[in-house]
């Protein structure tokens, strides 16, 4: 009888454990998945709307408009979150994989400088048709936090890095130094 208890006790104990573990799992699972489908994102600008404060939103809209201007369609949306503060926004254009931008809002401007120089090897964090070793074309633009940046894989000069180059020009001439990481 005694064994017959603690092998009871002792299945209860293993299917709790495991019912707990699977359980959270399933809640790291789906707070990965609303960060991938910008559902945390969206969640956030509203809370960010609803306290008063500046967001990054008025700024990706711009970013869209401008690109729509010029029959730039940006898809694929996805944001990451660096682990000093940091915000990156990337999109593929008019869905492909080759040409994509990427909008890095940091911080500070001193750890965007710090962090442009270290990915990009410019200098100053910013750059014209910067051009990597991997054969890359970079269209990289910076203010104050923010840097945008577009890279067309393979190519040397794509045929989106003048319009890109005006887009970027436009978009951060709006850009103050409000903008949220």
């Amino acid at each position: 009888m005694k064994r017959w208890i603690w092998c009871v006790s002792a299945v209860l104990l293993l299917s709790l454990t495991t019912g707990c573990t699977y359980k959270g799992m399933q809640k790291m699972t789906k707070a990965e998945v609303d960060k991938i489908n910008m559902k945390t994102f969206k969640e956030g600008s509203l809370r960010q709307r609803m306290q008063g404060t500046t967001m990054n939103t008025a700024m990706l809209q711009t970013l869209k408009a401008e690109c729509s201007k010029r029959s730039i369609r940006l898809t694929h949306e996805t944001y990451a979150e660096g682990l000093d503060g940091n915000i990156s926004y990337s999109y593929f254009i008019n869905g492909d994989a080759r040409h994509f931008l990427i909008v890095n809002v940091f911080p500070n401007e001193e750890e965007r400088i710090r962090k442009m120089a270290a990915v990009y090897g410019t200098g100053d964090g910013q750059g014209i048709n910067v051009y990597s070793k991997a054969g890359e074309a970079n269209v990289i633009s910076a203010k104050n936090n923010t840097a945008l940046v577009y890279s067309s894989s393979g190519v040397k000069q794509s045929k989106y890095s003048k319009e890109i180059k005006e887009v970027f020009k436009n978009v951060l001439s709006n850009v103050s130094n409000h903008i949220a990481p």
